[in-house]
């Protein structure tokens, strides 16, 4: 049984962590759409929505950074948050558009997103410029303060562009509306939700003190669900570990393939719940530059600001060469991916419900790379064993 519970007790964690920050999500819409209700199409997502709906994997990388370490080594713990970033970005590039069209597709609504060639060109090319600049940074031995910071001047540069764009867009402004607040709160339903929307709100109008309030509360349920989220993708990476004395099993999986692959897909729910609520809602352009702009941010900033501040108080620090390695191929892997999404995205006027299914294949692909080139198959056999013993 201690195989069997050793990987049952970390996936229960990843269960709970990843139904706290769904609900977190709720909180952040309403914030972000209030706080971003005088931004045009496009910009809003690419900024409040990509900032607010990508604080898992910021979060989780510093996490791994600081209390995750594997015996306070830098380079184990930063590839979680190396793997968390890569696993996310694939996931925001091809599941939240495919989300979008499958989920319209099979709800009866027949629909299609609208392609705007200048906003994919403009966050497309700077993707493929973050996603460079992570690769020649990860590909030396040596992890600097400079190196945090040229990542986020580069989110800085990013910030900038954005603003140039608003100031010249001549699209409409986004579509805001005020959200539905029920009048009278059920406390117990609301606590047992996780609703931070009656929490905070309580029934009265949204303003910007009670959005910010909001959004903060958000980071603050959303840095617990996180927390638990690096804390059981640790687990089940490990080849063992102890609870109250005793030693259980987990998948003995490399930590950047476990937080590729199981952390990556919780701390994405944000980004899709936010892109499909705008889909459906009409912003097109919000739903698509909030998967573009929340992987721009998880790059440079996300990685970028963890880094800076741990090497600025534990000094420069070597990077071992398996970490190295598995890094520079997943991420490598993930340009060739940005290439073709963006090639796809900048060729069609308009995506249907079989480019989803052609995302969902490219996803598909990449999460059997992940499995076959990390899984420590013996894991399978012992499962069995104790599976039969049992019965």
């Amino acid at each position: 049984m201690t195989h069997f519970i050793g990987i049952l007790v970390p996936v229960l964690i990843i269960i709970v962590s990843s139904f706290i920050i769904w609900r977190s999500t709720d909180g952040f819409e309403t914030a972000a759409d209030f706080l971003g209700r005088k931004m045009n199409n496009g910009i809003k997502g690419a900024t409040i929505n990509a900032i607010a709906s990508s604080m898992p994997e910021f979060l989780a990388t510093l996490f791994f950074l600081f209390y995750v370490a594997d015996e306070g080594t830098f380079t184990d713990s930063l590839s979680g948050g190396l793997g968390i970033t890569a696993g996310s970005a694939v996931f925001n590039l091809v599941i939240i558009p495919a989300s979008i069209l499958l989920v319209f597709r099979f709800s009866g609504k027949s629909v299609s997103l609208p392609i705007r060639r200048r906003m994919i060109t403009r966050d497309g090319l700077v993707l493929i410029l973050a996603n460079i600049l992570i690769l020649v940074l990860i590909s030396k031995p040596t992890i600097r303060a400079v190196d945090g910071f040229i990542l986020l001047a580069f989110y800085l540069v990013y910030l900038v562009i954005l603003r140039l764009t608003w100031q010249r867009e001549e699209a409409p402004g986004s579509s805001y509306s005020p959200p539905d607040i029920a009048k009278t709160v059920n406390i117990p339903r609301a606590i047992m939700c996780i609703d931070l929307n009656s929490w905070i709100l309580g029934g009265k109008k949204i303003k910007a003190p009670r959005a910010w309030l909001l959004l903060l509360v958000s980071v603050i349920v959303m840095s617990a669900g996180t927390w638990l989220l690096v804390k059981g993708t640790s687990l089940l990476g490990e080849e063992e570990y102890p609870i109250f004395g005793k030693t259980f099993y987990g998948l003995n999986f490399p930590l950047i393939f476990a937080s590729v692959l199981l952390a990556a897909a919780a701390s994405s729910i944000p980004d899709t719940m936010i892109s499909i609520r705008d889909a459906r809602k009409g912003n097109f352009d919000d739903s698509i530059s909030n998967a573009l702009g929340s992987n721009i941010f998880d790059i440079s900033f996300a990685i970028g600001l963890p880094i800076l501040l741990y090497t600025l108080i534990h000094g420069s620090v070597e990077m071992s060469e398996g970490v190295r390695i598995w890094s520079v191929t997943t991420w490598v892997i993930l340009f060739f991916i940005n290439i073709i999404v963006i090639t796809l995205f900048m060729s069609a006027r308009k995506l249907g419900w079989r480019s989803g299914l052609f995302l969902l294949a490219i996803y598909a692909a990449f999460v059997f790379f992940i499995i076959e080139e990390g899984a420590d198959r013996e894991w399978i056999s012992r499962i069995v064993s104790e599976v039969m013993s049992m019965v």
